[in-house]
């Protein structure tokens, strides 16, 4: 099984496309799904103000310390 990314590159043979799709979805040949996050369409992200920066730092401060022996029996290793 593969997976296919389809970008549709002109507006008015979108509904076609879609359908084509549909129609072979239903036959059972395809999944199919519309995906809702394009990168276009998502919202960019902000940097961090200075104020954040040093709240991400004094919190990584009091974080919980572990000795290497503690951290491998953490995680099992």
């Amino acid at each position: 099984m593969k997976t296919f990314q389809i970008k549709v590159l002109a507006e008015q043979d979108e509904e076609t496309i879609k359908n084509l799709l549909n129609d072979l979805a239903q036959g059972g040949s395809i999944e199919f799904w519309e995906n809702t996050s394009d990168l276009e369409e998502q919202e960019k992200p902000h940097p961090a103000s200075e104020n954040q920066v040093q709240e991400i730092i004094d919190e990584s401060e009091i974080g919980p310390y572990y000795s290497e022996k503690e951290a491998k029996d953490i995680l099992n290793l």
